[in-house]
């Protein structure tokens, strides 16, 4: 079991840095919820998932995972990576928005994920927004 859900995560994260957010959403429930602690975010359902992806995209559409580690736990993962882009273009923010800098960033964050049947049914996404900010300002 460990293997496959290894593999969602791999396959979610790839259509991911490949701007595939369908494939994403492909692999989740129809209520998946997704907490982004870094930002004091949530979002519920395919559709808020849709949002939270196209929020970093639209600022980083370039942006890229690459895995560093992955724990798996029967249905629940534990995944570090960086995520590398170029800023080039509108970032949301919930202190305003941040016009892009064409700077390029490397971010690392953490997800836990809890997978249901195949399917990813609860995301909890920590990075490092300070480092972010700074690669950005």
């Amino acid at each position: 079991m460990s293997d496959s859900i290894r593999q969602l995560v791999i396959r979610l994260h790839d259509a991911f840095s490949k701007n595939e957010f369908e494939k994403v959403l492909e692999l989740c429930t129809d209520d998946v919820t997704v907490q982004a602690y870094a930002f004091g975010l949530s979002f519920y359902g395919k559709d808020g998932f849709m949002g939270f992806m196209q929020g970093f995209k639209s600022a980083f559409p370039d942006m890229a995972i690459m895995h560093k580690n992955m724990l798996v736990d029967g249905n629940r993962v534990a995944v570090e990576f960086t995520g590398n882009g170029t800023h080039t273009g509108t970032l949301q923010t919930p202190a305003g928005v941040i016009a892009p800098t064409g700077k390029t960033l490397v971010v690392t964050a953490c997800e836990f994920m809890e997978w249901e049947n195949g399917k990813l049914k609860r995301l909890h996404n920590y990075q490092d927004a300070g480092s972010l900010m700074l690669q950005i300002s």
